[in-house]
């Protein structure tokens, strides 16, 4: 590979990276992690939370977040907008894990109280205890699919009564190949939602599939598997027909029906306990927090 983009171009030949953007590479024979110990210690330490006593999970489930009953004029130039900037950055890299916990509080950045600034304090006890943790990435199996994805969305969110919608493609071996949550407003139920979420997951398969079969490591004619726990979702999926209760979905979410019947997708359903992109979706207890964030490649390096 060096020599051919020797061919071509003229460039010096540095060796391997082992940190970039505050971000460390490491790599192994058949493995390349990425982490941001060093990072996330300099915020514990400017924050004066390097000695915090580490908690097992981002958020308080027994805690529910609401907006700043004060109603004071919103200040986006505050402290806290800063640290949650920080913390996106980390959720973006190298920790998935505190993505959710990290957008959610991204929603009072305007006018934050005091119990959103105990939220992110505790994002932070939370890294401490995980600062070593980053994701792996394993050589990837020689299948003809070798990675597949979970869909997975939250109907109402309780501020603003829009849904979030996530997925999260894995290879085989358990690395992550991709990951996503957006916001979503034209939904009127669950099931809506749901199937937003296949559509959207749908259409970043598709992206990966023609950059893995670019690089040799797809099979056109094997589909990907997404998985989802949403019976009425996966059924309005696989069924070309447009029923009443959905002709007023947008043609661009039913675009997931067309390439099920070309073959490029297939729809499954998986028990909840198995939906690993619910780590994106909500906030968990801990067992399924520890599961989810394994799953996808989170671990210590």
């Amino acid at each position: 590979m060096k020599a051919d983009i020797k061919a071509k171009w003229e460039v010096t030949d540095l060796g391997e990276p082992s940190k970039i953007v505050g971000i460390k590479i490491t790599i192994d024979n058949d493995s390349i992690a990425i982490s941001q110990s060093k990072y996330i210690e300099s915020i514990l330490k400017k924050e004066g939370l390097e000695r915090a006593n580490p908690v097992t999970m981002p958020l308080d489930l027994n805690t529910p977040l609401v907006p700043n009953p004060e109603g004071n004029v919103g200040d986006r130039s505050n402290s806290f907008v800063r640290l949650l900037g920080e913390l996106q950055f980390i959720a973006n890299t190298t920790r998935p894990d505190i993505a959710y916990a990290v957008n959610r509080l991204a929603s009072y950045t305007a006018n934050p109280s005091i119990q959103h600034v105990g939220a992110l304090k505790r994002i932070l006890q939370y890294l401490s205890g995980t600062k070593t943790h980053g994701i792996m990435y394993k050589a990837v199996p020689q299948e003809p699919s070798f990675f597949f994805g979970y869909a997975n969305a939250s109907y109402g969110n309780a501020d603003d009564r829009r849904s979030i919608t996530g997925y999260v493609f894995l290879a085989r071996n358990g690395t992550i190949t991709w990951c996503s949550r957006k916001q979503i407003s034209i939904a009127l139920s669950s099931t809506e939602a749901e199937y937003v979420a296949l559509s959207e997951a749908a259409r970043e398969a598709c992206w990966l599939r023609s950059l893995y079969s670019k690089l040799g490591l797809l099979q056109e004619e094997v589909p990907t598997l997404i998985r989802g726990n949403n019976e009425g979702s996966i059924a309005m999926a696989k069924n070309l027909q447009f029923h009443k209760r959905s002709k007023h979905i947008a043609i661009r979410w039913h675009w997931v029906r067309n390439l099920v019947q070309e073959g490029k997708i297939y729809v499954d359903s998986c028990r909840d306990p198995e939906q690993t992109a619910d780590v994106l979706m909500k906030a968990l207890l801990h067992p399924k927090h520890k599961k989810h964030t394994s799953d996808m490649g989170l671990v210590s390096v």
